[in-house]
């Protein structure tokens, strides 16, 4: 017995109410609760008494007499000073001594196992002590059973204390406690997580659990414990089956098929009228079955009593399974639950039926909420013949190798779907014809995606050129990923125009159809686009948009919440927010021991290129190195070249902007090694891969002497940016060209209303040419001198005063005191040589 305090301490609360009830089902520790409640009070000096319920308390006068005895037991002067009556009955005289017991002091009465009585007319008995409304007077009821008592009566009274099933549960933390004191076996914290996932905190199952893992330790370390382990069988036989109806038995068995029951489904299985009756009737009882949430009316049972009851059906050679799966299978489709219906005919051994349900009905189920693991356990699940008979089922496949950058693979089951395509009487070619898939057309398109996730896009605009003026057919994934991933493309090859249009036509799609995955894609690439214009606070919107999304129907760490993490991390980096955009990032990377990494390459390259620059410019230029090499290590393992190419230029570009331009001349040199390969991948018009590496190339230009050779690649690459309206970039490189030209005596750089730190990416880093705004500024001195003399917080102040904020409310955004800012602020003034917050303002930006 362990202490549960949140349970324990209602002992102090039990006298301020007429009722307290317990009800649960079997083994929920509802007798050990009153137990612990009723030591607590004789604690307290407060009189009580405790009675067992029996089986002969189902009539009402033996209960009646038992519960005089119980008293007489407690109050034995005050019952043999009562002079004897001559009372109608037996309860009659309960009543009256009752009452002449509490006239001393107020009494609690515990009644455990209260549904005993309740089986016969044992309640009337209880019910006739509640009708007498003794002053004084506490009952406290444990059943398993929901009582006859008036309840809702009482809750409008505020006259009871009921404590459900639910807080009857061990948590975690009880659960680790109750198995240290029960079997001296000392689980982790791990382990008690999963042992209180396997049992659902049901006491019964963890007592039991402990009693095998005290005599055979070890017993559960590769499996957990089950519902047809000796031990809990036994103890489902013994207090839950025995005594049921044959009916009841029957029913549960059959049920114990489904995850979740309602009355129409469990008539579909079982092929009775009357399913409703019998959960209403299992609900009343606590057989284990309990109401999940909503407005209807679904049930599941608790898993360790389903697996006894499924070990039970499977025992009975009588029990035709695979029926009663096709009948909840057909259930299923025919309710619009296609993912639980192809489980079930799966499980009736019918991988037929399975596969024309997949194709028919989960496609865009699966696009939509990335149940992708279950797909590829599908797709594992059907013969080979039942998968090469569908070619949608084969174009998915594709497009899961694709995103898991399992690209030989992809291509292979494409060579494949070629095959079967080419032979007239083949099932695809058959299947193809009726429904008007364009297999050609798919071919192409699969192989641009191929191109497009695997980093040549030389491949994925050769495929995209053949889909030139061709509408691809209406089904999944059709002509609305044609319109997706070629606005991906030209977003590569600089059209933002055409890869904005191309996108939102998607996005409005995927948005009205529901597929959530494309629709992230959509606004993820509208986000790229926007932020390579330069429109921050339109990007900033749409990612947070996205990033709403995916959280509402994808994992916390998958990649669909990673992408717009990605792109939201670039927005709070322009902005200053360093510490947010680490946060971003950090999260958006994939786990050092993934083997799989999916999606889109930016996902990785934004998130690793931006945390080195976070960590340079936060004193962290160690951490940055190690996370390049690491970065680069895992793109050349896992055959990344675009990756392993990017990251090659970064490198390359980093040790310019740190100053050590010895490093730069060897990564450069490094660098030149892939070109071959880069220029056979990446056309002229992948500004993404070459605007960098024209960058370094000029960098090391300028190092061995060739600075106006340099300045005129760099000046080319700012008016191609500039004319395809890729303002950051054109900004980017214009603000190098004026830095370097500073460095021999010139002086204007460009500056932009929305963009910041952004602009500055290829600059030397120091703190002067990034500006931490409202972030932690580890490492990055607010005092060193910066443009004009200002140091870094009057910086920040100035910078403020330009976005309008007054005194005070600066003073709460770089959280300082307002006079400290007033001090700033005139400190700033003497250093520009001006009266006036316009006038500083003016000559901040001049």
């Amino acid at each position: 017995m362990i202490n549960r305090p949140r349970l324990t301490t209602l002992s102090r609360l039990l006298t301020q109410y007429r009722l307290c009830l317990v009800h649960a089902p079997a083994g929920s520790g509802k007798t050990t609760l009153l137990a612990q409640w009723h030591e607590s009070l004789l604690e307290s000096d407060v009189k009580t008494v405790w009675y067992s319920t029996g089986e002969a308390d189902r009539d009402p006068f033996a209960f009646a007499d038992g519960l005089r005895l119980a008293f007489g037991a407690s109050f034995s002067q005050i019952v043999a000073s009562i002079p004897a009556r001559d009372e109608p009955d037996a309860i009659t005289q309960l009543v009256t001594l009752v009452a002449r017991c509490v006239e001393t002091a107020p009494v609690a009465l515990f009644v455990d196992d209260y549904h005993l009585a309740e089986a016969g007319d044992g309640g009337e008995t209880i019910n006739r002590i509640f009708a007498a409304r003794i002053p004084n007077m506490t009952i406290v009821l444990a059943s398993r059973n929901r009582p006859s008592i008036p309840i809702g009566r009482l809750r409008v009274s505020g006259e009871i204390l009921e404590v459900p099933v639910e807080d009857l549960f061990f948590d975690e933390a009880e659960t680790e406690a109750f198995f240290q004191s029960s079997s001296g076996v000392s689980l982790t914290s791990e382990e008690s997580r999963q042992m209180h996932g396997y049992t659902e905190g049901w006491a019964a199952g963890l007592r039991l659990a402990s009693l095998v893992l005290g005599r055979t330790p070890g017993a559960f370390a590769e499996t957990p414990p089950t519902g047809s382990h000796r031990a809990f069988a036994e103890y489902f036989l013994e207090e839950v089956i025995l005594g049921l109806p044959e009916k009841i038995c029957r029913f549960l068995a059959m049920t114990s098929i489904l995850d979740a029951l309602n009355s129409d489904l469990c008539n579909a299985v079982t092929g009775w009228s009357d399913g409703g009756e019998v959960l209403e009737f299992l609900e009343e009882v606590q057989l284990f079955v309990v109401r999940l949430p909503g407005s209807q009316r679904w049930y599941k049972y608790h898993h360790l009593f389903q697996e006894f009851l499924l070990a039970r059906l499977y025992a009975e050679t009588h029990s035709d399974i695979a029926e009663l799966h096709s009948r909840a299978a057909q259930w299923f489709i025919e309710n619009g639950s296609p993912m639980e219906a192809v489980r079930h005919a799966f499980l009736a051994r019918r991988p037929d039926w399975a596969a024309e349900m997949i194709e028919s009905y989960c496609l865009y189920d699966y696009l939509s909420h990335g149940r992708f693991e279950i797909f590829s356990r599908w797709m594992q699940q059907l013969p080979r013949d039942a998968r090469e008979e569908r070619p949608l089922l084969l174009f998915l496949q594709v497009w899961r190798f694709i995103n898991m950058r399992r690209f030989l693979q992809a291509e292979q089951t494409l060579r494949t779907i070629e095959a079967l395509a080419a032979d007239k009487a083949s099932r695809v070619s058959v299947i193809a014809l009726e429904t008007g898939l364009d297999v050609k057309g798919r071919l192409h398109l699969m192989r641009a995606l191929i191109g497009a996730y695997g980093g040549d896009i030389a491949s994925c605009l050769a495929h995209i050129e053949q889909l030139e003026g061709r509408e691809l057919d209406q089904l999944a994934f059709g002509s609305v990923d044609l319109d997706s991933i070629h606005s991906y493309l030209a977003f590569q090859v600089g059209d933002l125009a055409l890869a904005e249009k191309l996108t939102w036509r998607a996005k409005g799609i995927y948005d009205e159809i529901a597929v959530h995955w494309g629709g992230l894609h959509s606004r993820a690439i509208a986000t790229m686009c926007y932020i390579a214009r330069g429109l921050i606070q339109e990007a900033k919107d749409v990612a947070e948009d996205a990033l709403r999304i995916a959280r509402s129907n994808f994992a916390e760490h998958s990649y669909m919440v990673a992408l717009p993490s990605v792109l939201l991390g670039v927005v709070a980096f322009d902005q200053g927010d360093f510490e947010e955009a680490e946060r971003l990032w950090l999260r958006a990377m994939p786990s050092e021991n993934a083997t799989d990494v999916s999606g889109l390459c930016e996902r990785v390259l934004i998130a690793t290129t931006g945390l080195v620059r976070v960590y340079d410019v936060t004193g962290r230029s160690d951490k940055g190195t190690n996370l390049l090499v690491r970065a680069s290590r895992r793109a050349y393992e896992t055959e990344d070249f675009r990756l392993e190419f990017q990251l090659a230029i970064e490198r390359a570009n980093r040790a310019f902007r740190l100053g050590n331009r010895s490093e730069g001349l060897r990564e450069w040199e490094r660098l030149s090694l892939h070109l071959p390969e880069a220029r056979r991948r990446y056309p002229p018009s992948a500004w993404q891969i070459w605007e960098a590496f024209h960058v370094v190339d000029a960098r090391a230009m300028i190092e061995t002497g060739q600075t106006t050779a340099a300045l005129a690649k760099l000046r080319e690459v700012e008016a191609r940016a500039g004319q395809e309206g890729r303002v950051l970039s054109a900004l980017q490189v214009g603000r190098l060209i004026s830095r370097l030209e500073g460095a021999a005596g010139s002086a204007a750089t460009p500056r932009h209303p929305e963009l910041c730190n952004l602009l500055n990416v290829f600059l030397d880093i120091t703190p002067a040419n990034l500006t931490p705004r409202f972030a932690d500024r580890r490492n990055v001195n607010a005092f060193e001198p910066l443009a004009h003399g200002l140091t870094q917080r009057e910086e920040e102040v100035l910078e403020l005063m330009r976005w309008g904020l007054s005194n005070s409310e600066i003073a709460s955004k770089l959280r300082i005191n307002i006079n400290t800012v007033k001090s700033h602020t005139k400190n700033l003034f003497s250093k520009l040589g001006v009266k006036s917050r316009t006038q500083a303002v003016l000559k901040g930006l001049g």
